[in-house]
């Protein structure tokens, strides 16, 4: 069977998410709610793909093995809290979602009364 046919339940989901500069608190507030998100959503549990530290305009090694992922057909979805996590630059965090798209995968935005409450969360806790 296609690896883009079976069932989405049988083809992980993966969460990616990258901070700079590195902040391992704020990624762990978004790393729980966008665990939750997925499981909500249906679409399992999530592997987790991070960049941590790394500017969006330095390779990005995590982000670079997920879309391999993804083109192989192995993930059938990627959950972030944003598309500004591949970039900031609007335009190639686009580029970015797009590609997944081609590929067959689907990008989830967190919701955003979670994304408030995440970073509010780490705003505390500062």
């Amino acid at each position: 069977m296609n690896p883009r046919t079976r069932p989405a339940a049988s083809r992980p989901t993966a969460i990616y998410l990258r901070c700079y500069p590195y902040d391992a608190g704020f990624l762990l507030d978004f790393w729980g709610a966008l665990s939750h998100y997925a499981l909500a959503a249906g679409l399992g549990e999530a592997t987790v793909f991070l960049d941590n530290g790394r500017s969006s305009h330095e390779p990005l090694a995590a982000l670079e093995s997920l879309l391999s992922a993804a083109a192989a057909g192995r993930v059938s979805a990627v959950v972030v809290p944003g598309p500004f996590v591949f970039s900031l630059d609007d335009a190639q965090a686009d580029a970015t979602v797009r590609r997944f798209e081609a590929v067959g995968c689907a990008v989830h935005e967190l919701p955003r009364p979670h994304r408030r409450l995440a970073s509010a969360r780490f705003a505390v806790a500062r």
